[in-house]
């Protein structure tokens, strides 16, 4: 019995001789961290905050980098991913090796007024003056990339093609009548300057002005005035005197010169004025239809439309008709001859609901440039549109979406939603102007009589040019 307790008394003693020597080890005990360090590089010209040095581990820091005076302060690099924030707290985990990257601001032109380069759209602006004989392409410092000079004056809107041609609306040498915005020739230069195609509606009746659309299919939608006599536009129920002028759309196949379909607002025309003549009716019970004695203009321009554009997914052609300041839809699917009739009625109208007698809102003082949005994915097929401002002498630009369909009967018509607007106490321009939303999601506006703003999303001004003169539109051309 006591040889059985001495064994297992020394078997023990060897187990725990063995468990001693295993663990112990030539290898340091590791103690957790309780320091991180932080160090900086400085690319460029700026200074950083915090100070170089070792923190406690899990402490908030506040990073800073301070552009010195001709740098703006771009990103920091050396975190888990790039930041573009000048200022932000970050709780620091582990050893920082930083580096600050501050860029030189370049040199810029006199017109620019705001640059924010991180925040801009990159894309060139293609700048069209109002009425001259010239177009350029300017990058945001002001540097002009390309200039196009013309032989004639512009008649508003001009183009670039994708594949470097460009196509505008010129003045006419001579028109038998004229208001602002007139032009009355379509020309087509080729990337070489040629001309490859012109086509003009200038006589006694008609004369092209201020915008024209390409379709998918090629063909050119072009905007046109159309005049009546003074016995014609009583025979319509005017309740003023004089000739009258118009609008009507026409369609022209560039390849053989044709016009292919047209709408003319005359055949859809309502008045409550004189009871005897066909289109006689109450307003508000016909908003489909256009009241003809909504203005008594004493130049006979009652509509003066100045801008179109084309809904694809609806073919519908939204018309921006500045003397009602309202939007029209016009449907786009029906041949000419059944555009006549009443299927050629407004599809939709908004933005006025005082030209039909409506008690809604009003939301529109004169408007410039429909158009829908084309370059930027998470907008796309939104429809912007510039509102001059005309009752308070305060511009805004309003972003709307669609409902999917425009129902047949008036009354099941739904508003467009509201979904983004933007003004500014020094925004304002009584006449032209526009806005296009540019691929980063920022909206370049054209403020006609100063030149253009760009916005972000969140309504920060990133970038002003101050021109000389005053400005029909800009595109670009990513």
């Amino acid at each position: 019995m006591k040889r059985k307790f001495i064994y297992n008394l020394s078997h023990c003693l060897n187990i725990l001789v063995i468990f001693s020597f295993l663990n112990c080890s030539s290898e340091p005990i590791i103690k957790s961290k309780s320091l991180v360090s932080i160090n900086f590089k400085i690319q460029g010209n700026g200074k950083v905050k915090p100070q170089l040095g070792t923190y406690d581990i899990n402490s908030r820091v506040v990073f800073k980098a301070t552009a010195d005076s001709g740098y703006y302060f771009d990103r920091w690099k050396g975190f888990p991913e790039d930041l573009e924030q000048e200022e932000f707290e970050f709780v620091l985990t582990d050893d920082l090796n930083l580096t600050a990257i501050f860029l030189p601001i370049p040199e810029l032109s006199s017109e620019i007024k705001i640059y924010n380069p991180k925040k801009i759209d990159p894309n060139p602006i293609f700048i069209i003056e109002n009425g001259g004989d010239r177009a350029y392409l300017t990058d945001k410092t002001g540097e002009k990339l390309n200039v196009w000079n013309f032989d004639s004056k512009l008649g508003n809107d001009l183009e670039l093609i994708i594949d470097g041609s460009l196509i505008g609306l010129f003045k006419s040498d001579n028109v038998f009548f004229s208001f602002g915005g007139y032009g009355g020739i379509v020309k087509k230069f080729n990337p070489s300057g040629i001309l490859e195609w012109q086509y003009e509606v200038n006589n006694e009746n008609e004369l092209a002005h201020h915008d024209f659309e390409i379709l998918p299919n090629g063909n050119v939608l072009l905007l046109v005035w159309e005049r009546f006599t003074e016995e014609q536009a009583i025979n319509f129920g005017f309740s003023g005197t004089g000739e009258i002028f118009l609008e009507k759309i026409i369609e022209i196949n560039p390849n053989n010169d044709s016009v292919v379909w047209e709408w003319r607002s005359v055949d859809h025309l309502i008045q409550d004025f004189d009871s005897i003549k066909p289109n006689y009716g109450k307003i508000s019970e016909y908003p489909q239809k256009i009241d003809l004695n909504y203005n008594q203009i004493e130049n006979g321009d009652l509509m003066h439309a100045n801008g179109l554009c084309y809904d694809r997914k609806r073919n519908l052609i939204l018309l921006s008709v500045n003397f009602y300041s309202e939007i029209w839809a016009i449907p786009h699917q029906y041949d000419t001859e059944v555009t006549k009739t009443e299927k050629g009625d407004l599809a939709f109208r908004f933005g006025n609901p005082n030209t039909f007698d409506s008690s809604r809102e009003r939301i529109f003082f004169n408007n410039h440039h429909p158009n829908i949005v084309s370059l930027h994915p998470e907008s796309l097929d939104n429809f912007l549109i510039y509102m001059n401002g005309s009752k308070n002498n305060q511009s805004a630009v309003y972003e709307f979406t669609f409902p999917q369909k425009f129902e047949k009967d008036p009354k099941d018509w739904l508003q467009p939603e509201l979904v983004w607007e933007f003004s500014d106490v020094n925004l304002f321009s009584a006449k032209l102007s526009g806005c296009i939303r540019l691929p980063n999601g920022n909206t370049l506006i054209c403020e006609g009589d100063y030149g253009y703003w760009e916005v972000t999303k969140d309504k920060e001004v990133v970038w002003k040019y101050k021109g000389d003169t005053s400005f029909w539109r800009g595109y670009v051309y990513p």
